[in-house]
């Protein structure tokens, strides 16, 4: 079970969501971890969010990795999830 707040992945993953950080919402960069040290496939701590920001991320991030991770962290039920995603 992952530590609450904090999103794992591998490299490929970490270098995607920045992307996507970078050009939706930069000011979140400044919670993810630095890339150094990163060894392909073997999945590790990304970034360590505020409560706000993962909510923000389950209602805007389209990387269904980074929303599951988000669910899993806070043990989302169904209805709670779609609540967090901005869905009814």
């Amino acid at each position: 079970m992952a530590a609450v707040d904090k999103i794992y992945g591998s490299t490929e993953q970490y270098d995607e969501f920045r992307l996507w950080l970078a050009e939706n919402k930069p000011e979140l960069m400044a919670c993810l971890y630095a890339r150094d040290g990163y060894k392909n496939n073997k999945s590790r701590p990304i970034s360590n969010f505020p409560v706000w920001a993962d909510k923000w991320l389950m209602a805007n991030c389209p990387l269904g990795w980074v929303r599951d991770a988000i669910a899993e962290q806070y043990n989302l039920d169904f209805i709670e999830r779609r609540r967090w995603e901005g869905r009814k």
